[in-house]
């Protein structure tokens, strides 16, 4: 089960999940990522995500620019400070959630600026859950 950009997979049966890392300047998307899992035969969850790109206002709604031809619906929660869309590039942390086949929504848990940071990375992708049966 090979993707090109991805830098590591492991595989935890213990906590049944898979941190997955992403090379930077992937072209991967969360969406892809669940096919391939599901193709072969492992439901996925909510992902923990951690990720560069940038906050941007797409017609009234605020997106995650991912900078690889993908974004992601974003919504905040309650104890995060607020979101604004922007030119710079910020590394964003939280939840993303499948909406539907082709779309993620991002429940925005925290936002930084780290000087140097140009491509996207996503550093830690929690979205596998085994089923019983796989174990």
């Amino acid at each position: 089960m090979k993707l090109p950009g991805v830098e590591s997979a492991e595989v935890s049966l213990d906590k049944a999940s898979a941190d997955i890392r992403l090379k930077e300047g992937n072209r991967i998307t969360l969406p892809q990522l669940r096919e391939l899992l599901k193709k072969n035969g492992y439901p996925t969850r909510d992902a923990e995500v951690e990720a560069r790109g940038r906050l941007v206002d797409a017609n009234g709604k605020l997106v995650f620019d991912l900078l690889n031809g993908a974004t992601m619906a974003v919504q905040s929660t309650s104890d995060a400070a607020p979101l604004h869309a922007g030119s710079e590039i910020v590394t964003v942390s939280g939840v993303s959630r499948a909406a539907g086949k082709t779309a993620e929504t991002l429940n925005v848990k925290s936002v930084s600026q780290k000087a140097g940071m140009t491509a996207l990375f996503v550093l830690q992708t929690r979205i596998l859950s085994f089923p019983a049966s796989k174990l």
